[in-house]
């Protein structure tokens, strides 16, 4: 199975999320999830490559999508996506208004691919730290292994 994880990160938070992720999906599931820094890319066909995919963003300022980021969300709808499986995760800051909005911006742009979220979207707050951000994890992993 093709399952790779897209992360984009600029305080290493999303990062850090995006390796516990991987890290969990091998050590709970036994499953490989490669894992892809947006900036090292070239071009996106990985995703219809995929036979999953997670995508991993943070939300900048008052719900902007990061920079590195706007070229994939562009061209997501041009895509077919259909039956694959994907997921999106991501960090933000709650002093902001709009609170990890571009997680689930992601999220509409590519459900109109035609691809299944077997999830509800991970948002973590600056980093995974507490009991629920855990328990969060643990949910989106056993959601997302138990569609493959």
């Amino acid at each position: 199975m093709n399952i790779n994880l897209i992360y984009a990160s600029l305080t290493g938070n999303t990062e850090a999320l995006s390796e516990l992720i991987v890290e969990k999906f091998k050590e709970e599931k036994d499953i490989d999830v490669n894992m892809h820094f947006i900036e090292d890319m070239e071009d996106f066909s990985i995703l219809e490559e995929s036979d999953a995919f997670i995508i991993a963003t943070y939300t900048y300022g008052e719900g902007d999508l990061p920079e590195e980021m706007e070229e994939i969300f562009e061209a997501i709808p041009d895509m077919d996506l259909s039956g694959k499986i994907y997921g999106v995760i991501g960090t933000g800051d709650t002093v902001y208004d709009e609170y990890c909005v571009c997680v689930d911006q992601f999220d509409e742009q590519i459900k109109k691919t035609g691809a299944t979220n077997p999830t509800s979207n991970l948002k973590i707050e600056i980093e995974a730290d507490s009991d629920e951000d855990f328990e969060n994890i643990d949910k989106f992993i056993e959601d997302f292994s138990s569609a493959l």
